[in-house]
């Protein structure tokens, strides 16, 4: 997927999520704004996709998961 092709489809993600927050905001007024989803692409993060997938990097990635895995769990209804 070339840049050009990325940025087209960021802008198309973001124009949807306008209309979505325009219909929800009509909806209910005073909510809290929605989480930026544009910026959870991975196309978009950093290296993207000419990322090497070299050994720190991937256990780099691994611990990062894991520790989210484990901020996410819910410990005290086990």
């Amino acid at each position: 997927m070339s840049l050009k092709e990325t940025l087209k489809k960021a802008k198309q993600i973001e124009r949807q999520l306008e209309q979505r927050d325009a219909t929800e905001t009509q909806n209910l007024l005073g909510t809290v704004k929605p989480r930026n989803y544009l910026a959870l692409d991975p196309l978009l993060r950093k290296g993207g996709i000419h990322e090497k997938e070299d050994i720190d990097i991937v256990r780099k990635k691994r611990r990062r998961e894991t520790k989210q895995q484990l901020r996410q769990t819910d410990w005290l209804s086990e």
